[in-house]
């Protein structure tokens, strides 16, 4: 094996080939932004004469003549095995030693080790517990096995569902919460749209409301905005919507129908000509009227408190060849009622089906799956899918010149 640069195009052609793990962050599009803000390195790990790996990493200048670097969770190899992974950080290594490195930071977007949906480790073929040793023994200091969001590292835990099953086996393989508030959101008239350029604001307010009521450490709207148009050619950004008065002229026309079945019943028995079978049915029918009075009642209390036209949730989905990934996600807990949110997730692994495409990536999770967890309302959500929970190995950091470095420290240059 052997290191080299490599061209932005060869790069790129890399990128547009690979198909395992990959973070939207060494995406060909977030590429194109980054290194027009940052000087950036492209390296490629050879076997002979065939680019198995590559890494993507982008510096910021220290003290004029010192840099520091981050590896984008890199670097990406192809057919990943520890033997590749290890030779390829000692080459990095020793090129940004070449190039002035005061520090290097990994977040490496492999598997650390597997857990089920309730968040018990699992054995697994995916398992690799010697990644860790792997960056240590190169030197560098681990941050920690954290369960929390910091917002300068990515999180360690992300909820991902394998979406290879037929569209009836998912949604049978879901938790019953989930497939009736699924299924529910399918009868009614809710509806999804994609959001225009224009419209970005309308979804990052409406995920800084979700943001702050959950208690999440905020991400910046710049922030949350430059994602948007930077990965606008992978992204879906979608919102969901109901029409009120659709909605009763829909549930009026099932209440009338139901009513014509009571009423035919009841001339039938009238007249001695009514089964078993039938006067059993008016006990069903009669509840399902109820139910359907309680429903319409429902419905035009929210039509005169918010309106005919409704907006319920919004989502932000990044795809790749590997992954649709579920990014951010915002909505009206008053209006909860119309299943919004389950009816964008499903809409979305319908459409990542459609894509050829495997894993339907539900993202981040901070690790603690207890009820007293910050992130349980969106873990539990998630669960309900039937999700497998993947462990990442965290990040990871090397300091190359630590008396430089501590001194730009003092100096506030860091």
């Amino acid at each position: 094996m052997h290191t080299a640069k490599i061209s932005e195009q060869t790069f790129k052609q890399f990128i547009d080939d690979y198909d395992s793990y990959m973070h939207y962050l060494h995406d060909n599009l977030y590429y194109d932004y980054i290194s027009g803000l940052y000087e950036t390195h492209l390296i490629g790990l050879f076997e002979e004469n065939e680019l198995v790996g590559v890494s993507m990493l982008s510096a910021t200048s220290v003290l004029k003549r010192y840099r520091l670097f981050t590896s984008h969770t890199g670097p990406l190899i192809r057919d990943f095995n520890n033997e590749r992974l290890a030779f390829f950080l000692s080459e990095i290594d020793k090129y940004v030693q070449k190039n002035g490195a005061l520090q290097l930071i990994h977040s490496p977007y492999h598997i650390y080790q597997m857990h089920d949906k309730d968040g018990n480790l699992i054995e697994d073929d995916k398992n690799n517990p010697d990644i860790i040793n792997i960056y240590e023994k190169q030197g560098y200091k681990h941050h920690g096995f954290t369960k929390e969001l910091i917002t300068e590292e990515l999180l360690r835990y992300q909820g991902v569902l394998d979406i290879t099953p037929s569209e009836k086996d998912l949604m049978k393989n879901m938790e019953s919460t989930t497939r009736y508030n699924t299924k529910q959101a399918e009868i009614m008239p809710v509806k999804l749209r994609y959001l225009d350029e224009d419209e970005y604001d309308l979804f990052i307010d409406i995920y800084k409301e979700t943001e702050e009521r959950i208690g999440f450490d905020p991400v910046p709207s710049d922030k949350i905005k430059n994602l948007l148009k930077t990965l606008k050619d992978k992204m879906y950004l979608v919102m969901t919507y109901v029409n009120v008065d659709e909605y009763l002229d829909q549930l009026a026309a099932e209440r009338d129908e139901l009513a014509d079945e009571k009423n035919h019943i009841l001339e039938q028995e009238k007249e001695g000509r009514a089964t078993k079978g039938q006067k059993k049915k008016l006990e069903q029918i009669e509840q399902q009227l109820n139910s359907k009075h309680s429903r319409i009642e429902k419905v035009e209390g929210y039509k005169a408190d918010f309106g005919t036209d409704l907006n319920l949730s919004a989502g932000m989905y990044y795809y790749n060849n590997h992954e649709m990934v579920y990014l951010f996600s915002g909505s009206y807990p008053e209006l909860s009622f119309f299943k919004g949110t389950n009816y964008a997730t499903w809409e979305m692994i319908k459409k990542t089906k459609e894509l050829g495409l495997e894993r339907f990536n539900f993202f981040g999770l901070t690790g603690d799956f207890t009820e007293d967890a910050k992130d349980y309302g969106v873990y539990k959500f998630k669960k309900g899918y039937n999700i497998g929970i993947e462990e990442l190995p965290g990040t990871f950091d090397k300091v190359f010149n630590k008396l430089i470095f501590n001194l730009a420290r003092k100096l506030n240059k860091i």
